[in-house]
């Protein structure tokens, strides 16, 4: 896999009162132009949701991951 899509999920709202936890995805794109493609998908923002998604070259040896910020 040439590039990373990586996608910051926010859950939680100080409005509300809850705590605002995020989450890293990053999941493998054969190129760039499908890895931007993939990103569009992602864009949308919810009241005590909302996502950030950018594209950037894969490591050597990288894996998909999910872990929390």
């Amino acid at each position: 896999m040439k590039f990373m899509l990586i996608i910051l999920i926010t859950m939680g709202s100080p409005v509300i009162g809850e705590e605002q936890k995020t989450f890293e995805l990053r999941i493998p794109q054969e190129s760039k132009e499908m890895c931007l493609k993939s990103a569009r998908v992602f864009k949308f923002s919810l009241p005590v949701i909302s996502m950030q998604t950018r594209c950037v070259r894969s490591k050597t040896n990288e894996e998909p991951k999910l872990e929390q910020t």
